[in-house]
């Protein structure tokens, strides 16, 4: 080979080697980039599920405080209505183990009651087989209850109070304690709707 055909074999090899290096150094380069980007990216998609697994866990947590905050109101109510029951109870404990006299009285008052509500008319009254003796034409007429013919009948399922109907059984008020319990025990829960606080 002459020097010629040698200095233009050098010249293809080193022009070969240059640019051998430049393609390796732009891949070099390339490959730093995109391992940069990559991370970059990388980086990027675990701070987004980090941010979706914080909201998940604040709206799960926003749902158990709601749980709990309402199972606290749960048992606060349960707890009122217990409280409720239990004083109504006494009552009525109380108001079916009345003195006499004052048992007398509480009829009366809950017979003249009684009759207002159900209006003129022939009547039935239905009482305790204890109050019987008690509602007599006399007694009526001193606790001041002139009204049509009643008609006053123990009833053995009545445990205190009364029971007017009509003598035609259309209209009827009951007025016994354990009705009217019930009665005092939905206005009590209306009345007492948020005002007792434990």
């Amino acid at each position: 080979m002459n020097e010629q055909e040698q200095k233009l074999r050098d010249e293809i090899l080193s022009d070969a080697k240059r640019k051998a290096e430049r393609a390796l150094t732009r891949a070099r380069r390339d490959a730093d980039k995109a391992r940069r980007q990559a991370e970059t990216d990388q980086e990027s998609e675990r701070e987004q599920g980090l941010a979706r697994a914080g909201e998940r866990a604040a709206v799960q947590s926003r749902a158990v405080l709601a749980t709990v905050a309402q199972e606290v109101r749960r048992r606060r109510l349960l707890a009122r209505e217990e409280i409720i029951d239990r004083c109504l109870d006494e009552a009525l404990t109380a108001a079916e183990d009345l003195p006499a006299e004052d048992s007398r009285r509480s009829l009366g008052e809950l017979l003249a009651e009684a009759l207002a509500a159900l209006g003129p008319g022939e009547s039935t009254i239905r009482v305790r087989p204890a109050d019987l003796d008690f509602l007599s034409s006399q007694c009526l007429t001193a606790l001041g209850i002139e009204s049509a013919p009643l008609t006053v009948v123990a009833d053995t399922t009545i445990a205190g109070g009364v029971v007017a109907e009509s003598h035609d059984r259309l209209r009827q008020f009951d007025n016994t304690y354990a009705t009217r319990r019930k009665r005092l025990r939905e206005r009590l829960r209306t009345l007492l709707a948020g005002e007792i606080e434990f």
